[in-house]
């Protein structure tokens, strides 16, 4: 797991209690180059799920539902019952669970499999900024590599 560069004092990313230890969105740099973020989760989250970056400060993990509501994405490294906090990243050298036979270096979407993502073409649920470096064969969490990574919903190259 990366760790913080910053220069926030007690910072511990795979830390997860019931009581907050810093603000809402505190955000730290990482020696990956990624930053990660302190959040409440809403409900739970499973180690190295896709979530949605609420701006309440929550996490919920990402499906194509309620991508649509949501352009912020993040990746938990650790687990998290719900009303737990912790950091979740945003970007860095990542794991992630993906769906059974995602090919590397292509394009990434939502599921309707909460806290998944897979190369299947989801109309809306595009995850832009995040690729995985290896391919799969059964469903598993994989490293990725997140650059400012959000859902990107519309048209995108004047596709509809």
């Amino acid at each position: 797991m990366a760790g913080s560069t910053s220069n926030v004092i007690g910072v511990a990313l795979g830390y997860v209690g019931t009581s907050p230890t810093f603000d809402l969105g505190t955000t730290v740099n990482l020696d990956d180059g990624g930053q990660a973020v302190y959040m409440q989760a809403a409900s739970t989250v499973s180690q190295y799920a896709a979530v949605s970056v609420l701006a309440d400060g929550t996490v919920v993990p990402l499906t194509s539902t309620n991508s649509a509501s949501c352009k912020r994405v993040g990746f938990a490294q650790v687990s998290m019952a719900s009303l737990e906090y912790g950091w979740v990243h945003t970007g860095g050298k990542v794991s992630v669970n993906l769906a059974a036979n995602c090919a590397p270096a292509v394009p990434l979407y939502t599921t309707a499999t909460a806290g998944v993502l897979d190369d299947a073409t989801v109309s809306g649920g595009l995850v832009a900024g995040l690729v995985a470096l290896t391919s799969i064969s059964n469903a598993t969490a994989v490293t990725c590599v997140a650059g400012y990574p959000h859902v990107a919903t519309g048209t995108i190259g004047g596709a509809p």
